[in-house]
């Protein structure tokens, strides 16, 4: 099989070029819109199957009992002509759509940005460092909405002076983040039994295991490890291998009765941690059985783990499906894998949630790190995992 990639200005151009060279049978692999130093142009790869380009040669071998006629390829499929030039036309309409709807979402968000910077600078000319923080923001991932606000705030109650120092400006604004951060730390009450909850894969059972670490050798505490997670395969075998390392009792849990005695076993001691099935937030028998056990302990903490990495909208729609259980906090995790942090931010806006741990690793125990108010503002506006001081 012959492999070719080609450039060019509109599709049209790039299917011609196949054409003269690959000839009418080659196939399309793949297109699209990419963009150079000259502007935006088109990339396609294309395929044509040598072994099957001379089918007529074949007419030449003699059957012992009769000799057969074998027809070109092009009269066999003559017929189906048409319907295969119409999907090749329906499959690049199909791409070049999914392009220009790219394109399109993008120019929304550019003109919606610049809307915004009208905004904030109408009414009196406005020092050019609020412009840039709002940059700075959506380019961290805060949402625009987020990013006008805060920006909004430093022009409505901030003088010329302080508009005119952007890093102090910056600074203005991370005390703004962490006020409005900590406004989802009120009436915390710390629990004895604690859950751990998320879509597969956010790293639920690695967060216990680094917590468990903590309260045993940091805090000298007495630790029972509950698994429900019977979906999984190996799920169990992971948990139990950090608690064999460990020296920590774990109780498999298949059933709400069973639940309910596990949790009377390990009265005595000082914290239960329970590890729970990873599965996609759309799957709401399995949210309603998640709601279902934790009614056997109500004064269950509930922490729902997310991965950072993953994009906003999914992040914002897995806070909002797993409120049917009530949790109580979010821990953030991957972080290391992450190149933005303004996601954090967003969450904490919409779901209300305060976070008291994030993970950066998956080292046990050492990937993990307590934080507060203080420590996420700077996190997210600084944009690096570097602790500039010890405040939380």
């Amino acid at each position: 099989m012959q492999i070719k990639r080609y450039e060019a200005l509109s599709i049209n151009e790039g299917m011609a070029k196949i054409k003269d060279e690959l000839g009418p049978d080659a196939i399309i692999l793949s297109n699209k819109r990419l963009k150079g130093e000259k502007g935006s142009f088109v990339e396609m790869v294309a395929a044509r199957d040598n072994c099957c380009t001379s089918i007529s040669s074949l007419s030449n071998i003699k059957n012992k009992s009769s000799e057969l006629a074998i027809l070109n390829r092009d009269e066999v499929f003559f017929p189906f002509r048409t319907e295969i030039d119409q999907l090749k036309v329906l499959m690049m309409d199909t791409r070049r759509k999914a392009d220009i709807q790219s394109e399109l979402t993008e120019l929304k968000e550019t003109l919606n940005a610049l809307f915004d910077i009208l905004g904030i600078q109408k009414n009196g000319n406005i020092s050019a460092h609020l412009s840039k923080i709002y940059y700075h923001f959506i380019s961290i991932g805060i949402s625009r909405q987020s990013a006008f606000q805060i920006v909004e705030e430093l022009k409505s109650n901030y003088s010329q002076k302080d508009l005119e120092d952007y890093n102090n400006l910056l600074k203005i604004a991370e005390g703004i983040i962490r006020r409005y951060i900590a406004t989802c730390y009120k009436d915390i009450t710390k629990k004895k039994v604690i859950s751990f909850v998320g879509p597969a894969g956010s790293g639920k059972t690695t967060t216990l295991a680094k917590l468990a670490a903590q309260y045993l050798f940091g805090d000298k505490l007495d630790i029972g490890i509950l698994t429900t997670d019977t979906y999984r395969i190996g799920a169990t075998e992971q948990l139990r291998i950090y608690a064999d390392i460990m020296g920590l009792p774990l109780k498999l849990i298949c059933k709400k009765e069973e639940f309910k005695e596990s949790l009377d076993e390990f009265g005595e001691k000082d914290i239960i941690l329970i590890d729970t099935p990873g599965k996609s937030y759309r799957d709401e028998d399995y949210l309603l059985g998640l709601r279902e056990l934790f009614t056997v302990e109500p004064s269950i903490e509930k922490n729902l783990i997310l991965d950072i990495t993953a994009d906003r909208e999914n992040m914002i729609e897995t806070a909002e499906k797993f409120s049917i259980i009530d949790y109580d906090n979010i821990i953030f995790t991957k972080l290391d894998q992450a190149n933005n942090f303004g996601s954090i931010y967003n969450i904490i806006d919409y779901a209300g949630k305060p976070v008291f741990y994030i993970t950066n690793g998956q080292n046990v125990p050492q990937d993990l790190e307590e934080v507060g108010p203080g420590r996420l503002a700077r996190l997210i506006v600084k944009n690096t995992m570097l602790n500039m001081d010890s405040e939380s």
